[in-house]
């Protein structure tokens, strides 16, 4: 019987491991068909094909912006997307005009407010079978201990990273915590976190570009097969802690 369980747990780790990095597998197999066909198809160089990303990020009209923040602030789809890659971008193409610039961070922020605030519904009306099927219990479950000790501080590091920020707002809203506090915490850090980004990639994100380049994006995809195969197969499994309630009833019925 153990054995079985033990299978079936193990065949659904692999499923939603393969799942995780079924884009990043994708995108590898791109780089790698672009760079072994360059010897044989005239491709753009490095930072040509750079340019041509960042003037397609530039000529995209800001509710197209709007629509790719909102996907990725998503509990959802932006999980299967490293978070932060449309802030970035569209930064970096913005190329020091400031008043572009401000309003990508005000397009964003209420992008990401509003995709936060749907994450937060979705775990307030307890959809449990959705949670279970993307394999957010566990997680969810964690940052709810977290929202217990420290509300503010978890909403707010959390925001850091689109895809975190995510399923925080699911598990604050499966706490119940009210909304209006929940919202008021995540408008301050999300601001905050723009801004911060913004203004690091307003000085250093052409830098970043042109010394990384694909070797960056290489990088990012490496790490993140990495991070989805420790979350599947090596972390260990918090012990499921005992409901004290159940424990009381079960003595007081076998102690009549």
């Amino acid at each position: 019987m153990g054995l079985i369980q033990n299978q079936k747990m193990n065949k659904q780790k692999l499923k939603k491991f393969t799942k995780e990095i079924s884009i990043p597998l994708i995108l590898l197999a791109l780089y790698y068909f672009l760079f072994h066909f360059q010897k044989f198809i005239i491709l753009p160089t490095q930072q040509g094909f750079l340019d041509l990303v960042l003037n397609f990020i530039n000529t995209q009209s800001i509710f197209i912006i709007f629509l790719i923040a909102l996907i990725e602030g998503g509990l959802i789809l932006g999980q299967y997307s490293p978070g932060g890659v449309v802030i970035f971008l569209s930064i970096v193409s913005a190329q020091g005009d400031i008043s572009k610039i401000s309003l990508l961070i005000l397009v964003i922020t209420l992008a990401y407010l509003l995709a936060y605030s749907l994450d937060y519904l979705l775990g307030y009306y307890g959809i449990n079978a959705l949670f279970k099927k993307f394999g957010f219990e566990k997680q969810i479950e964690r940052y709810r201990k977290s929202l217990d000790k420290n509300a503010f501080n978890t909403v707010f590091f959390s925001c850091a990273d689109t895809n975190l920020a995510s399923i925080v707002s699911a598990a604050a809203g499966t706490l119940k915590i009210s909304f209006k506090k929940f919202f008021l915490y995540a408008v301050i850090s999300v601001v905050f976190w723009n801004i911060f980004w913004a203004i690091v990639l307003y000085f250093f994100g052409n830098a970043i570009l042109s010394v990384f380049g694909f070797t960056y994006f290489i990088i990012i995809l490496v790490i993140w097969i990495s991070l989805a195969f420790y979350r599947n197969f090596l972390k260990k499994e918090e012990p499921k802690e005992e409901n004290i309630i159940e424990k009381i009833e079960e003595k007081t019925n076998l102690n009549p």
